[in-house]
């Protein structure tokens, strides 16, 4: 996914049923992610029918998707306030049609939420044919199923367009389920872009996974914890949101590169602590210098490298007599001197 070509790590802001049902909320919630520093918006694609047969749908399910469906009528509208604003417009789709749907309306990232990267293989190989973007979660999934959802993709898709995200499917998921080293086990092992769809409280796990090398976040938005619905209790508010992008841009520019570089005051500072050789007492004309006789301190003269003292000074016979506390130097080598260095 290379960040989706933003350079940096795509935040994804989770709407999915946090839109109650109402258009112009589904509209502030993605002006909202837009002023947070969100990269995209994710909504879900359901419709009861498209899931559960008739003998099987209950009442509470009807009750259940009255609040959480997203009207198949507002998808032109959703992508084209995303076009608006400048933002990226994903959503998951549950059923194949809302799959067409997507596509249909100009989708560039398809989103295969856990249920369906476990259950629903059907999905998984009409969105590989596709050859738009897929992200796919593995909430749900042990080691056997992501590696058959992973086997399906490759063999119908380009696995340059697959992004795994870890994901643990419990609402909240507690603390010590979220098992976040799971992300670098997933790049190591299918050597895709990984990232993490997080349901955890607050903004420790987000951040935590960018530094484990997740390089696309996926959390739940809302306006407020307070509104009805089943996604509002664990989501982030906006002010929380906001914070969750600037710490993941912090963490970002904190872990920097795999290349070792000095910063300028690094390289202007560090002669100054080098500790150079010292002689421990007075050595007189003609005495050879030993161990014993070299201390080390910091010095604002450069002398001779404490990295070569052993060599250059050990064993050496000097040609001068040198008080104590006295800063070894070198001169030019004398070929006739012992090791051809010869020391003030």
């Amino acid at each position: 996914m290379a960040n989706y070509k933003t350079g940096h790590v795509f935040i994804i802001a989770e709407i999915g049923s946090n839109h109650n049902q109402d258009i112009k909320q589904a509209f502030e919630l993605m002006d909202t992610a837009k002023q947070s520093g969100a990269d995209a918006v994710k909504f879900q694609s359901l419709r009861l029918e498209k899931l559960m047969t008739p003998a099987d749908i209950t009442a509470a399910d009807i009750e259940l998707f009255q609040k959480i469906e997203l009207q198949e009528e507002w998808y032109g509208k959703i992508f084209e306030h995303a076009r608006q604003i400048g933002i990226k417009c994903i959503s998951a789709p549950t059923y194949l049609q809302a799959l067409e749907l997507l596509l249909e309306y100009g989708a560039d990232i398809i989103k295969i939420a856990s249920p369906q990267t476990y259950g629903f293989p059907e999905l998984v190989k009409q969105a590989a044919l596709s050859r738009v973007h897929t992200i796919m979660s593995t909430g749900y999934c042990g080691e056997k199923e992501i590696a058959r959802a992973v086997k399906l993709y490759k063999t119908y898709g380009d696995m340059q367009k697959l992004t795994l995200l870890h994901c643990t499917s419990q609402y909240p998921t507690e603390t010590n389920n979220a098992n976040l080293n799971y992300i670098k086990t997933l790049k190591e092992t299918y050597g895709t872009t990984v990232g993490y769809s997080d349901h955890t409280l607050g903004i420790t796990a987000p951040v935590a996974a960018v530094a484990l090398g997740a390089s696309v976040i996926e959390k739940h938005i809302t306006l407020s914890r307070n509104m009805n619905g089943p996604d509002h209790y664990f989501a982030l508010e906006p002010k929380e949101f906001k914070e969750m992008v600037s710490k993941i841009r912090q963490t970002e520019t904190l872990l920097g590169s795999a290349e070792k570089k000095l910063t300028a005051f690094e390289k202007s500072f560090r002669d100054s602590v080098i500790m150079y050789p010292y002689s421990v007492r007075a050595i007189q004309k003609g005495e050879k210098i030993t161990s014993d006789d070299i201390t080390y301190y910091r010095s604002k003269t450069k002398g001779i490298s404490p990295w070569e003292a052993e060599q250059k000074l050990l064993g050496t016979v000097l040609d001068e007599s040198v008080p104590a506390n006295h800063q070894f130097h070198e001169m030019e080598p004398n070929e006739n001197e012992r090791k051809n260095y010869k020391v003030y």
